[in-house]
């Protein structure tokens, strides 16, 4: 896969015009993302793109720039199963108190009306903030049905996102 996206920079006294070029490669079972911008390559390798694009969003909040992409949106996350079968281009968009629809799966490069860009520790938050908000009586035993399962593929995908968040950025 030798995918490219041009996505919208914000913030970082880009003027709103400025862009970024996101190249996808597959390296074997890995998955490595670039960024060109402002004569500027930023790179990441990760088990999926999700989290080589949260990689760069970490070196690219040093100059207080946000992609504007729904990768970097703050409502959206990984779920396990739709991430694993698609490397991390695909992830959930998210309301407090509901589960994920299947309505709601977007491509970490798109862009919408609802793009709403934040720092990744702020996404992270959110998320956090979401997990809270489902219903208690989805995450009782009394109810196991499909919400363990959802559960535990969406916590299990997001600690992976923290794993990477907790170690120091690769290439510096």
């Amino acid at each position: 896969m030798n995918e490219q996206y041009t996505v919208f920079l914000i913030g970082g006294g880009t003027g709103g015009d400025e862009q970024a070029v996101f190249t996808l490669y597959d390296v074997g079972t890995r998955c490595r993302l670039t960024c060109s911008y402002r004569n500027k390559v930023i790179e990441a390798e990760e088990d999926d793109y999700f989290e080589a694009l949260c990689q760069i969003r970490k070196q690219l909040e040093v100059e207080g720039i946000l992609p504007f992409c729904y990768g970097a949106s703050c409502n959206v996350f990984p779920e396990g199963t739709v991430t694993d079968m698609s490397r991390g281009l695909v992830v959930c968009k998210v309301k407090a108190g509901e589960r994920p629809k299947e309505s709601e799966l977007v491509n970490i490069f798109g862009e919408g009306y609802d793009v709403v860009p934040v720092f990744v520790k702020m996404q992270q938050q959110f998320w956090d903030s979401w997990l809270a908000s489902l219903p208690s009586s989805e995450l009782s035993k009394g109810k196991v049905g499909a919400a363990h399962p959802l559960l535990r593929f969406l916590t299990l995908s997001f600690a992976k996102v923290l794993k990477s968040l907790s170690s120091p950025p690769r290439g510096r």
